[in-house]
C-alpha cells in the first residue's frame, strides 16, 4: 500500500468502547428522511432490473462484527447485502453463520462531521464493506473549503485497506453497484440518485409506477383511438356501399 493510500485510511482506535451503541436509534431528520428513501427506492429498482434475487436493500439496521463486543456496531443509512438469511430482519451479527457485511453503504452526514461521522469509515473497514459512500448534502454548492465536499468514496485496496478513491461534488461511479451516483438539486432538498452512463436517473418504485401508468393510459387512449377510427371507416364503407348499391337499381 502506498503512502498516499495509507494516509486516506481510517484510523481505528486500540480501545473500541467509543464505538458501542446502546438503545434505539436517533431520530432522522425529513431531509435525510426523503434521501434515504429515495436512494433505497432506487437501489430496489435497480436490483429489480439487473435480476439481484439474492441480494437486501435496507436501512438503519445495525450491523455487529465482534463476537465479544456485539455493542460495538455500525448502522448505515443504505446498505445491500449479498445472501441474506430469510429468517434475520433487523440485527446482523457477522460472526454468525451466513451473515455477511454489507458490500455496499451509504451514510449521510451533515455539520456534525467531525462529531459524529469520523469513526465510521473505520468501522466499516473492520466490519468488511467494500465501497462506502459519504453524503454530505449541506456541502453541496459550496466552495469555501476543501474539506467540504457532497461525495466522500471509500473503496478496498488489494490489502484489504478501505481507503478514500473520490472526494468532490460527483459523478461517480460507484463500482460494486455498477452505476454512477449523482448529485441532483441544491438548497433544501438536494438528492443522491443512481443513474446509468450518459442517462438519465434511474427511477424509485414511485416514479417507475407512474411512468408505467402513464405509458399504460397513453396505448389505452391509442387503442380507442384506433377502434374508434375503424368504426368510422367501417361506417364510411358502409355508406358508400348504400350509395352503389341504390345506383345500380336505378
Amino acid at each position: 500500500m502506498s503512502q498516499k493510500q495509507e494516509s486516506q485510511r481510517p484510523r481505528i482506535p486500540a480501545d473500541l468502547s467509543a464505538w458501542e451503541i446502546r438503545g434505539e436509534h436517533i431520530a432522522q431528520c425529513p431531509e435525510q428522511g426523503e434521501i434515504i428513501g429515495v436512494l433505497r427506492s432506487s437501489l430496489e429498482q435497480l436490483a429489480r432490473q439487473r435480476g439481484w434475487k439474492s441480494v437486501r436493500v435496507g436501512s438503519d439496521n445495525y450491523f455487529a462484527w465482534i463476537r465479544e463486543r456485539p455493542l460495538v456496531r455500525v448502522s448505515p443509512d443504505v446498505y445491500l447485502l449479498d445472501d441474506p438469511p430469510p429468517d434475520v430482519r433487523d440485527h446482523w451479527r457477522t460472526w454468525l453463520p451466513g451473515i455477511r457485511p454489507p458490500r455496499w453503504a451509504l451514510e449521510v452526514v451533515f455539520e456534525d462531521w467531525h462529531k459524529n461521522y469520523d469513526p465510521d469509515p473505520a468501522k466499516y473497514e473492520m466490519l468488511g464493506t467494500r465501497e462506502l459512500v459519504v453524503f454530505r448534502p449541506d456541502a453541496v454548492g459550496r466552495v469555501d473549503s476543501s474539506s467540504q465536499v457532497p461525495l466522500t468514496v471509500f473503496r478496498r485496496t488489494e490489502q484489504g485497506a478501505l481507503v478514500v478513491s473520490y472526494r468532490g461534488p460527483g459523478p461517480v461511479f460507484s463500482e460494486e453497484l455498477g452505476v454512477a451516483l449523482v448529485v441532483v438539486g441544491e438548497g433544501d432538498g438536494p438528492l443522491l440518485r443512481l443513474s446509468e452512463l450518459g442517462m438519465k436517473a434511474l427511477p424509485t418504485e414511485a416514479e417507475a409506477e407512474e411512468a408505467e401508468r402513464a405509458v399504460r393510459i397513453a396505448a389505452e387512449k391509442a387503442l380507442a383511438k384506433a377502434e374508434a377510427e375503424f368504426a368510422a371507416a367501417k361506417a364510411r364503407i358502409a355508406e358508400l356501399e348504400r350509395e352503389l348499391f341504390g345506383k345500380k337499381r336505378q
